[in-house]
């Protein structure tokens, strides 16, 4: 099975993604080339670190010249050909038997597009299972946040005829493979049946939320997406400030701001119930507002709320995804940094 890796990357001062690059050259499966996402940005050294290794990898540099992280990611599927496309980030370490696992996941489960490896089963399921609060969050899925296809109810989680990603509580979590739509773009694999022909909607500033996207309409075509536990296709990914884990007020409320937005992208394949939207959301605002223990709780819950207000407005008012894309811009112009009340 022949294979590419595919990285996008931006502002890289070269310090983390010429680990990466080096993990790659000790890959124990060697069938595989590297397509990298370039968006030249000043102080950027991640041209002079991979000027080190085209000896030793099969590198292709495809760089971006506009657009933001989910161009990034259309220009990866578009230009990747091989059976299957590995992503990860630039700040990441793959174990030297990470590519090999992969392939061997793909070949023993053959009717699955995308495969996101994870390295634990959880302990104590059954008795979590039975928890009072296990059991009212069951309830409460039940009459709030049914699945907007029934197909959907064997997955670990399923989009909300609100169209909201919500956790499964009827499902555990100690099977080696669990179908979901919510793997880690770090640590993902995908069957070229599936990444060929795919694009995201252009429409947020951090790129939350392509992995259930991509594996939306990997359900789509029959070819789901799933965790299957795996000790070997293991991902060390470093802490630092980044696009998906940021640290900073603003960047945390554009995060969940954009998590919100998975309504907009339902309504172009379903129906979406925007009475029961309203009301899920509401009431899912007031009791984690009764969370909220720190600064960053309050900065989240402020971009959960923008979120759902923006996706659906959107749908409302029938609005292409460039619209979105501005509207989380006001965000940053606001640039609401004091914490909400």
């Amino acid at each position: 099975m022949n294979v590419t890796v595919g990285i996008p990357t931006y502002k890289n001062n070269g310090t983390t993604i010429v680990g990466l690059l080096n993990s790659l050259t000790l890959q124990t499966y060697r069938d595989f080339k590297v397509i990298i996402v370039y968006k030249p940005t000043p102080e950027d050294k991640t041209l002079d670190v991979i000027e080190r290794f085209k000896k030793s990898l099969d590198i292709e540099i495809l760089i971006q010249k506009s657009g933001l992280f989910d161009e990034a990611l259309n220009m990866l599927y578009s230009s990747a050909s091989d059976e299957l496309l590995i992503t990860t980030d630039d700040d990441a370490i793959p174990s030297s038997t990470w590519i090999e696992e992969h392939v061997k996941l793909h070949e023993n489960f053959s009717n699955i597009g995308v495969i996101g490896p994870v390295n634990e089963r959880s302990e104590n399921v059954l008795r979590r299972n039975q928890s009072n609060s296990y059991l009212l969050a069951r309830l409460f899925q039940t009459i709030m946040e049914r699945p907007i296809d029934k197909q959907m109810m064997g997955f670990n989680d399923y989009f909300s005829r609100g169209g909201l990603l919500v956790r499964n509580y009827y499902v555990t979590d100690h099977e080696k493979i669990q179908k979901t739509f919510n793997p880690i773009g770090v640590n993902m694999s995908i069957k070229r049946g599936v990444y060929k022909g795919f694009s995201l909607f252009p429409m947020t500033l951090r790129g939350i939320g392509n992995e259930p996207y991509l594996c939306l309409h990997a359900y789509l075509n029959d070819m789901p997406c799933a965790r299957v536990t795996s000790h070997l296709a293991k991902v060390n990914h470093l802490e630092r400030d980044s696009l998906s884990r940021p640290r900073n007020p603003l960047a945390i409320t554009e995060r969940y701001a954009e998590m919100m937005l998975s309504p907009y992208v339902l309504s172009k394949y379903y129906e979406i119930n925007l009475n029961e939207l309203r009301l899920d959301a509401l009431i899912r605002t007031k009791i984690w507002s009764l969370k909220v223990r720190s600064e960053e709780d309050k900065f989240a819950l402020r971009g959960i709320k923008e979120g759902v207000k923006l996706a659906i407005n959107a749908i409302e008012k029938d609005m292409p995804p460039d619209w979105i894309r501005h509207r989380l811009k006001l965000i940053q112009d606001n640039n609401c940094t004091e914490p909400p009340d």
